[in-house]
């Protein structure tokens, strides 16, 4: 009966306690699906989406959406980054935001 009773406890404790529902509502969501626009060379332009709790990490982490979409897009070129916030919007509870990063030729 001791075993019965341990075993359902822990149970209990790995099938709760490793549930996504708890920590999804404090997390950064990051879209993994983004626009391209890209006309050749380094002119390119993608746009990245995040959604948080507060604004800051959801700018944040559109920004870095968009500048590691950018990286996928334009490879090792040497180029510098222009970003820009193209809306803002509730997703429930949750801040999201838009950013287009923008690659340009160095100077």
């Amino acid at each position: 009966m001791r075993r019965i009773i341990l075993f359902l406890f822990f149970s209990h404790i790995l099938l709760n306690g490793c549930s996504p529902v708890v920590g999804n509502k404090l997390q950064t969501f990051h879209d993994l699906e983004y626009k391209v626009a890209d006309r050749g060379m380094l002119d390119v332009i993608v746009l990245g989406r995040a959604c948080a709790s507060l604004l800051q990490d959801a700018i944040s982490g559109a920004k870095r959406t968009a500048e590691f979409h950018l990286r996928s897009v334009v490879g090792n070129q040497n180029h510098r980054k222009k970003f820009q916030e193209v809306d803002r919007y509730y997703d429930g509870d949750k801040i999201c935001v838009e950013m287009s990063a923008a690659a340009l030729p160095p100077l």
